[in-house]
């Protein structure tokens, strides 16, 4: 999905950035988005989703494990 990055945090603009929302286990939410480019969801429950900006340096491998979970949490 594409979003301005104003509606992900503070100070940011109306450049477009390409995000991904995952539902994950709500006691990891806190510390994930503790992380860099990750963000309480765009349009979402924030108690249960967050956000992931994907044209960043987040670790592929990670991103696929957190898109196997969210599928899991989701089905």
């Amino acid at each position: 999905m594409d979003v301005p990055s104003k509606k992900l945090y503070e100070g940011g603009t109306d450049d477009i950035v390409d995000i991904i929302d995952l539902k994950v286990p709500s006691e990891l939410v806190g510390s994930l988005r503790l992380k860099e480019n990750i963000y309480p969801a765009y349009h979402m429950n924030k108690e249960h989703w967050i956000t992931i900006k994907l044209d960043s340096d987040f670790p592929e491998s990670e991103l696929k494990a957190l898109v196997d979970d969210s599928y899991k949490l989701t089905t």
